[in-house]
Formats: C-alpha cells, sequence, structure tokens
C-alpha cells in the first residue's frame, strides 16, 4: 500500500515535470515566432556573408550573457527595443538587443535593423 503511493507520487511528479518542460518549450518557440525568429533566419539564408557575420543564439544562452536581462546590464532603450550588455564565453562583450516589436511592421523593422548592424565591423 505505502509502495504503491510512493509510485503513485513519483509517477504524477514525473508528468508534471514533463508537461512543465513541454509548456516553456511552447513558450519560447511562440515567443521566437513572435520576435521574427523565423523571418530573421529567412533573411541571414538569402545572404551568404551575413551568415559568414551573424550567428543566432538560444534564449538560453542569451539569458545567461546578460544575467537574466538585469537591469544594470542595460546600455539603453530605443523605439525597437532594450539593450544590453552582454558577456559570452572567452570574456568576449557584445551587445544584445531584446526586440520590444508587438506588429508585423516592427518585428520587419527590427529584423531589418539587426541585419543592418550585422554588416559593420566595430
Amino acid at each position: 500500500m505505502a509502495l504503491g503511493s510512493i509510485l503513485l507520487l513519483l509517477g504524477g511528479w514525473c508528468m508534471y515535470l514533463v508537461i512543465k518542460k513541454r509548456k516553456a518549450i511552447k513558450q519560447k518557440a511562440k515567443y521566437c515566432e513572435r520576435n521574427g525568429g523565423l523571418l530573421l533566419q529567412q533573411q541571414m539564408s538569402s545572404d551568404e556573408t551575413a551568415i559568414e557575420r551573424m550567428r543566432m543564439f538560444t534564449a538560453d544562452e542569451l539569458d545567461e550573457a546578460t544575467n537574466h536581462f538585469s537591469t544594470d546590464r542595460i546600455l539603453g532603450k530605443g523605439g525597437q527595443g532594450t539593450v544590453y550588455k552582454g558577456m559570452l564565453g572567452g570574456g568576449r562583450i557584445v551587445a544584445i538587443k531584446k526586440s520590444k516589436a508587438v506588429s508585423e511592421r516592427q518585428r520587419g523593422d527590427f529584423i531589418n535593423e539587426v541585419l543592418i548592424l550585422s554588416q559593420i565591423n566595430h
């Protein structure tokens, strides 16, 4: 009886974790789509030189690089979003812009801005 209860609790806990992980994956995909991630990848793949200069990072990599988008890492705010100071592996410092695009036009503007900035060598 006690063993059955423990197994039932463990099974329920495992189901909870699986459902939670699936929701997180769906939310990340929805966020990426909402902010033009797929459109940006298509634009990059159509421009061979952009692919060489740009790299797509995962949400987790960006989160880690900006210390969870900490307010003390904010470099500036603009019409398209907030710019954060990011620290990549190897101590490389980069600027990471988090889009606040809502409309289709704003997403397109943000993607164009990213593509233009990718052509600048600092």
